[in-house]
């Protein structure tokens, strides 16, 4: 990654267009960005909604279209929603309206009486400081919560402190920061997960505080932090630790934001109809024992990423991409994986190399201005010779259908999903832990990893601008692994070890565990990205081969500023 900090470094003094920071990966934001672009009728010209987080400045350039057309019949929550939107990203309004009309959509994010002249002078901002040549912007986070679970005596809780910073400089040079310090005792199924994989959703170094290891309750950092710039009119950098979510669904298998950040540096090319989209990471291989004095380093392991999108119509995209994963190497990050225009599998033939490239598709069609239809593909390895004998275990791919229905029966901000996943067996692990699709031991993609099939269903009901009522539903079928042998649903294994069948593998072999997860919440927003939730939670777990089940109870009441609710269904 060094290579990649001085390539930074290098072209930023020819950093000359206005660039802003992005816009946060939560529920909230991922469904406004969605939701807006089908209501539109047409797919963005300034940002692709299939690979998130997108920029400020350009998601206010949807909004903006979207109230001054008459088409679009929006509702008094969507305007709600929009006013919102553009409030968090009040900066960028000016760029957004013609000269002399952002004046008064500026002043509607003041707030009545500031605290000390200087502070809370913006609904969206604690502290703000803004002029042509610097703009910052201070907020503090907060998240407190409290909940119950019948599977065990220690109650949930969440207790987050934090700050989020943001802003640019000569509107050229976007920075970004975010650091919390948190306390947090999960649900026991969430427990259970991190037990197996030793690592907890979303986050990276955690420990547990307790001395009884059961109650699980995890103290951390967690932190987010880089910088973004514009070094030609259609070329957008990116550098430091952050999240990526590629695709239009609730889950991602191609790459998702379920692990921890990792560091990287990010291209986006955007040229007409099409979007580039390079990515080159470094992860950390957790699953590499070191010392725990502290005078071992947890060891890298790297992973480049291409996505070749384009707008084949004003509503349909249609996305290739590929991704290797590999480690090990004296060298640290292999240069060769630098080249952002080459396919990964001639590299690795050229260096003879056993590194896990993985490729695939995704598409998107919006119509009807009611309607998304969404789906991916992920190709880890195929070979047409093996795959027309039943079941090798070499055949291991992964594929997502999905629709997303808005304004649903017609009714005003009700808004439904349904998606299907798939993974077969071995999908996404690899032989060596230095090239498996893990980072931090957490998947890159699915929580489940692999060896499963999935249904959801999703819907989000917004009655009033400020009250939004959530219904989420899971259905799967997992094979886990059992008696030490490797069923091909933990992708951390090595899949040549403890492999049990060459052939006649299927999805759901192993130890079939059926999942059934139900989520009924809502939320209500007090101020501007503040709000009071509550949720109750049934999830079921069946093991047919074993007559084992367990079902869980969980609800929980809460508040949070500034910060996005975690999606735990899994």
């Amino acid at each position: 990654m060094r290579l990649s900090f001085i390539f930074l470094l290098g072209v930023i003094c020819f950093s000359s267009s206005a660039q802003s920071t992005f816009t946060p990966l939560n529920n909230d934001y991922l469904h406004f960005i969605e939701r807006y672009e089908i209501k539109s009728g047409k797919l963005s010209n300034k940002f692709y909604s299939n690979v998130k987080p997108v920029g400020r400045k350009d998601l206010l350039s949807l909004t903006v279209a979207l109230e001054n057309d008459s088409t679009a019949k929006l509702s008094k929550v969507d305007y709600f929603n929009i006013n919102y939107l553009q409030n968090d990203s009040w900066e960028w309004l000016q760029d957004s309206y013609p000269d002399g009309m952002s004046k008064g959509k500026i002043t509607q994010n003041n707030t009545k009486k500031p605290l000390f002249k200087y502070f809370l002078q913006k609904k969206s901002d604690f502290y703000y400081f803004n002029n042509e040549d610097f703009d910052i912007h201070i907020s503090p986070i907060f998240q407190f919560g409290i909940g119950g679970d019948n599977l065990t005596k220690n109650a949930p809780f969440t207790n987050t402190r934090g700050i989020e910073i943001r802003g640019n400089l000569n509107k050229k040079l976007g920075f970004y920061s975010m650091l919390t310090e948190n306390q947090i005792s999960y649900p026991k199924y969430v427990r259970n997960y991190s037990r197996l994989y030793n690592g907890f959703p979303y986050e990276g170094f955690t420990k547990i505080v307790d001395s009884d290891s059961t109650r699980m309750i995890t103290d951390f950092f967690s932190a987010r932090g880089y910088i973004t710039f514009r070094a030609l009119k259609n070329l957008t950098l990116q550098f430091g630790h952050d999240k990526n979510f590629i695709g239009s669904g609730i889950r991602s298998l191609i790459l998702s934001d379920f692990s921890a950040p990792y560091l990287h540096l990010k291209a986006i090319t955007q040229v007409g109809r099409f979007q580039y989209i390079n990515i080159f990471a470094q992860a950390v291989n957790k699953q590499v024992p070191v010392a725990k004095d502290g005078t071992e380093q947890i060891p890298p392991k790297y992973f480049t990423f291409h996505h070749l999108s384009a707008n084949v119509t004003k509503n349909l995209n249609i996305g290739l991409f590929e991704t290797v994963v590999f480690g090990q190497r004296k060298v640290g990050f292999d240069i060769n994986y630098l080249n952002p225009v080459i396919f990964y599998r001639y590299v690795e033939g050229h260096l003879g190399s056993v590194d896990n490239s993985i490729v695939g598709a995704d598409f998107k069609y919006n119509f009807l201005r009611r309607f998304s239809l969404y789906g991916q593909l992920v190709l880890d390895e195929f070979n047409f010779k093996h795959f027309k004998r039943k079941g090798w275990w070499a055949t291991k791919y992964a594929t997502q259908i999905g629709l997303r229905y808005v304004d649903a029966l017609g009714v005003k901000n009700l808004d439904l999903l349904t998606e299907y996943n798939l993974a077969r067996p071995y999908t996404y692990s690899h032989n060596s832990s230095y090239s498996n699709f893990v980072h931090y031991n957490l998947p890159l993609a699915h929580p489940l990893g692999s060896n499963f099939r999935e249904f959801l269903f999703i819907a989000r009901y917004q009655p009033s601008p400020r009250l939004t009522l959530n219904y989420n539903f899971m259905m799967a079928r997992h094979g886990e692994d059992y008696n030490f042998i490797n069923w091909g649903g933990n992708i951390q294994r090595n899949y040549n070890l403890l492999r049990p069948y060459d052939y006649n593998n299927f999805i759901g072999q192993g130890n079939e565990a059926n999942i059934q997860n139900i989520e009924i919440g809502a939320s209500y927003m007090l101020g501007h990205n503040l709000f009071i939730d509550t949720s109750f939670q049934n999830r079921k777990v069946d093991y047919p081969e074993t007559s084992e089940n367990t079902s869980s109870n969980i609800f929980s009441l809460g508040i949070r500023w500034n910060i996005g609710k975690k999606q735990l269904l899994f």
